[in-house]
């Protein structure tokens, strides 16, 4: 055994910083960062709590020499963070202009243009570590700049657990929507070979050790640093050995270090105790904490929760005491008030906290990080006992429209319904009923009309107020989603203008688009004008939810005519929009509508993209409906394993709503799977009954053609009226015309579907066309309406040796069989593409069915053999 001073093992013996099986990552890292001569880069650098990240960062930092300035900041776990957090670690090294843009939270534009302008001006190395502790502020910036680094000569490095992704919805959004761009390096475990390593020279079983720790480095640290003790069953326990072997009040000086992850002032920690600096050095010698710039925080926040959770609850409210007294002492800056906060609540100082979290809310709100935002609001309102009737009212609604923008629906309605009760008079109710029909929307439009309605009824003798306005703004809407167009027009011109009498821009806005999206509906050309305008207002005016809603209104009457690269304009314009203001609902909205037009266009591959970085997020039933008809609708044109199970899930979902978009999209899928035998007919027949009686297709010409196109196919009914756009031209017989216009609109399935039903058709060509798509579902779908119509000579689809041809495979296919080839599992092939495991699944399911084998080693012995093997995949698929 080597010789042990005071119980702790030499540094030279611990091998927890050397890297140990992190040369390829290291590598990685100091290729991108010295390609940043050319281009700027995003690397993202994931792994467990105790891998190594902050290791990793730290050893690319000595490695790095003098043309890089380096800024290096961390996001903590305080309770609830503020807005930009991290940023205030690099106060010294920001301009005047931006440091005061982040304090005075005037909003998230200036901040990320100046980050950004930041990282051109100079060749930077920036690193933001543990960003799944970030604010929501600052996983904007993250997105934000990752999306334009490549225009700077600087490199941006983002740390996060891997643990915490799915716990995360908003960052694993902002990670799957900087894929494509970004470089991915995961820290996996140490193999045996590695904790041998570790551990050389010390007199503990490797074996044992690693079986003990499952390879975590941290782990393996800490248990050989105590080779007195048996083998701690936890790292807590292996911290607490250490950490109970210094004096009392030693003891709690290191505890006062644990309940503020964002570290100490060292001067506070030395005003403890009379021997502070001598306990903080007994703390640095066991490697319990770190000192840097007059700072004490704990050296791995696996050590500082292990410290936090043996803390006992009277000296843990005592130090919190302390802690808060000495931020109240020095003063500081916005991100105090949030320390404040959290301090207060731990401190159980019910005024100071409530004081301190309406503060924190406030600035949250104002900088435009809504996630924040609503948790302090919830901390505050544990403590509304103490707040007047008129305060807490006010608050209430506050919190409500924070939780509204997260997409935390039911709580924003429950909010206002604790509003409603506190109404003391009818007129008061009135308005309260006004604002809870508003939260009631996203998920119940016959709540929300009945809300509106009442608040209306009561309303509309009294004086003007921006409640009225809004309640016919609602209203308005919900007539809209029901496809009452006459009516929504209506009642949204008055709600305009009863708000632009009271001077409320956003409900006016709100309302005119509403009144505008129906105009175009129904064929007004001035509805887009309208449109247009009240996008251009809300953008210009910084009108957040109003101006995204605007933004995608017009974006829906492009896709409704079927012009699908004017749509994707819209939608990419209002993506950008919903990004920089942090609109998580709108943004989700419009990647899943871009999935739609991407499926309608043939871009599959994007299409899947789109529908992964959604998958599992938060949001409304209109979007979740919308999500769900996409991927169903893509996976049948592909003829993907399960999709006729998704068919029927989605149908089941969209069973008794009254939304006219999703019955009319519910229907044009059950009849896309009937006809490509994925859907009993029955099923189908049924839906299209059910529509044809409503009056919706009297309406909606749009709806009429999507309908009457997918009817004709199967030889039902077609709705009675003129179809639009190419439906109408073969519903005249116009049939190379029909599919002339679907080509020049850009939907080459119904394209090449028409172009089939043309006399003496080219049939090789079509299919040829839909083969190059990858859609083995439309080609089934084809040959079964062909032979239907009595069609003779139907190319029957292609030998074995063609369909082992991995020309047929998707991009993403071949990624997949690529990896199947490397024996990876479905687990390890959904990490290493960033996609779901079930997702994974599908693909390696229709990688087998196309390969024409039936297991994966039959498949990777067929990729092997002739070469198809290369991880990259570079050279397979289309």
């Amino acid at each position: 055994m080597r010789p042990v001073l005071d119980g702790v093992y030499p540094d030279e013996v611990i091998r927890a910083d050397a890297l140990v099986e992190r040369e390829d990552q290291i590598r990685v890292l100091e290729n991108e960062v010295a390609d940043t001569a050319t281009r700027g880069c995003l690397v993202l650098v994931s792994g467990e709590a105790g891998f190594g990240k902050t290791s990793l960062v730290k050893e690319l930092m000595k490695r790095l020499d003098h043309r890089y300035r380096v800024l290096i900041a961390s996001c903590e776990p305080v309770g609830i963070p503020a807005a930009f957090a991290p940023l205030y670690e690099l106060f010294d090294e920001l301009g005047d202009d931006l440091r005061r843009d982040i304090v005075s939270g005037s909003g998230r534009t200036p901040v990320y243009s100046g980050m950004l302008d930041l990282l051109k001006n100079d060749r930077i190395v920036m690193v933001l570590e543990d960003v799944h502790w970030s604010d929501e502020a600052t996983l904007g910036l993250v997105r934000y700049v990752g999306r334009r680094i490549e225009s700077t000569n600087s490199c941006l490095i983002v740390t996060y657990r891997s643990e915490e992704l799915d716990l995360n919805p908003p960052l694993r959004l902002v990670v799957a929507d900087l894929g494509p761009v970004a470089v991915r390096i995961e820290l996996p475990a140490l193999t045996k070979a590695g904790v041998e390593r570790m551990s050389h020279g010390v007199d503990i079983d490797p074996d044992a050790l690693h079986k003990a720790t499952l390879g975590n480095p941290f782990f393996v640290e800490q248990v050989i640093r105590h080779p007195d003790l048996a083998l701690p069953p936890t790292v807590q326990n292996a911290v607490l050995a250490s950490a109970e072997q210094l004096p009392s009040d030693a003891l709690e000086i290191l505890y006062a270090v644990a309940l503020s992850p964002e570290g100490i002032d060292l001067a506070l920690a030395e005003s403890l105790h009379p021997d502070a600096g001598r306990f903080l050095d007994l703390a640095l010698q066991r490697r319990l904490i770190e000192i840097s710039h007059d700072r004490v925080g704990c050296r791995h926040d696996l050590i500082r929760e292990s410290l936090a959770k043996a803390i006992p609850a009277s000296m843990s409210r005592r130090l919190h005491r302390s802690l808060l007294a000495f931020l109240e002492e020095t003063g500081g800056d916005s991100a105090d008030i949030a320390r404040r906060a959290y301090h207060s609540i731990g401190a159980g100082n019910a005024e100071k906290a409530l004081s301190y979290s309406l503060q924190a809310a406030a600035d949250a709100a104002r900088a435009g990080a809504h996630r924040q935002a609503a948790f302090h609001y919830d901390n505050a309102l544990h403590y509304s006992k103490s707040m007047a009737r008129e305060h807490l009212s006010a608050t209430l609604l506050e919190a409500a429209h924070e939780h509204w923008l997260i997409n935390t629906f039911d709580r924003a309605r429950d909010l206002a319904k604790m509003r409603l009760r506190l109404a003391p008079d009818p007129g008061a109710e009135a308005r309260a009923r006004a604002w809870l029909s508003f939260f009631e929307g996203k998920n119940d439009l016959g709540a929300s009309r009945k809300q509106a309605q009442l608040a209306i009824d009561a309303l509309a003798g009294e004086a003007p107020y921006e409640e009225l306005a809004l309640a016919l703004g609602v209203a308005a809407w919900v007539e809209l989603g029901e496809g009452n167009w006459d009516a929504a027009v209506k009642r949204g011109d008055e709600a305009s203008a009863h708000a632009r009498a009271l001077g409320c821009l956003g409900v006016e806005i709100y309302a005119t688009t509403t009144a505008a999206t129906a105009r175009s509906l129904l064929g007004h050309e001035d509805g887009v004008v309208l449109l247009e305008e009240a996008a251009r207002r809300g953008v210009e005016s910084r009108l957040g939810e109003f101006a995204a809603r605007a933004l995608h209104n017009r974006g829906r009457i492009a896709l409704s005519r079927g012009r699908l690269e004017e749509a994707r304009t819209w939608f990419d314009q209002m993506i950008d929009y919903s990004t920089a203001n942090e609109l998580d609902a709108w943004y989700l909205g419009g990647v899943v509508t871009r999935a739609q037009i991407n499926v309608l266009s043939g871009q599959w591959e994007a299409a899947d993209r789109d529908l992964e970085m959604t998958r599992g997020q938060l949001t409304c039933i209109s979007t979740e409906v919308e999500a769900l008809v996409t991927s169903a609708t893509l996976r049948a044109r592909r003829g993907d394993p399960g999709s006729a199970e998704l068919i029927i899930e989605t149908l089941q979902r969209i069973a008794g709503s009254t939304d006219t978009d999703a019955l009319v999209m519910g229907c044009a899928l059950a009849m896309q799977g009937a006809w490509m035998g994925s859907l009993p007919l029955a099923e189908a027949t049924v839906l299209c009954d059910e529509l044809l009686r409503s009056p919706i297709l009297d309406r909606d010409s749009s709806a009429r053609g999507l309908i009457s196109f997918w009817a004709r196919r199967l030889d039902f009914d077609a709705p009675p009226g003129e179809p639009a756009g190419p439906s109408g031209l073969e519903g005249k017989g116009q049939i190379s015309e029909a599919s002339a216009a679907w080509e020049h609109l850009g939907f080459p399935v119904e394209a090449a579907i028409t172009r089939a039903m043309v006399s003496d058709p080219d049939l090789d060509s079509v299919f040829k066309d839909l083969r190059r798509l990858g859609a083995d579902g439309v080609m089934r779908g084809l040959r079964r309406e062909l032979e239907r119509r009595g069609v003779k000579q139907i190319p029957r689809g292609e030998r074995l040796t063609t369909r082992t041809n991995p020309a047929r495979l998707t991009t993403r296919e071949a990624e997949v069989l690529a990896r199947i080839a490397a024996g990876l599992s479905n687990a390890a092939i959904a990490k290493e593409l960033f996609i779901s495991e079930k997702t994974a699944s599908h693909h390696v399911s229709a990688v087998l069915a196309k390969l024409g084998v039936t297991s994966r080693l039959q498949a990777a012995t067929v990729a092997i053999a002739n070469g198809w093997s290369d991880r990259t995949a570079s050279n397979l698929g289309n």
